[in-house]
């Protein structure tokens, strides 16, 4: 992989407190993929064991792709997460991935990254506080976009 991705990756949330050796043991058990605007990464529904960092591109989060009630819950654009609680604990995906342009993304397999931790313990032990990090984080945006929605509910029936 090229020097932009180990940019990406140690200026993405995954990467943060990584050193550069760190960064690059866990570029060297990763790949590269490209995708075309339209192309799914993964689906609602389908369990996968691996890690998705957005190196380029945009790329949706999309609940119910396909049916009447399909909506966008958010973009993800370069140095974002995606598929950490599947990477985890395994469980299907609850949510499709679809590319908005053309878009560039690491993937990081579990089984592989578990080899590291012989290795490298310290960047498992990275990569997985940043996991949780990315997961708060995620929560914490999820909470207060519940609080502003029942506020507006709340303040039309008041």
């Amino acid at each position: 992989m090229s020097s932009h991705d180990t940019l990406t990756l140690s200026q993405s949330v995954l990467g943060a407190d990584l050193s550069d050796t760190e960064c690059q043991a866990l570029l060297d058990i990763s790949k590269k993929i490209s995708l075309k605007k339209e192309d799914v990464l993964f689906k609602e529904g389908e369990a996968d064991d691996q890690l998705y960092l957005v190196v380029s591109g945009k790329i949706d989060v999309i609940k119910n792709l396909g049916a009447k009630d399909e909506t966008i819950m958010v973009a993800l654009t370069p140095g974002s997460l995606a598929g950490e609680l599947s990477f985890i604990d395994g469980e299907p995906h609850s949510m499709t991935l679809r590319s908005r342009k053309d878009s560039e993304v690491i993937i990081l397999n579990r089984a592989d990254f578990e080899g590291l931790i012989a290795t490298h313990p310290h960047a498992v032990y990275h990569v997985m506080r940043a996991i949780v990090r990315a997961s708060h984080k995620l929560q914490r945006d999820l909470n207060a976009r519940f609080m502003e929605m029942n506020r507006f509910v709340t303040n039309q029936y008041m």
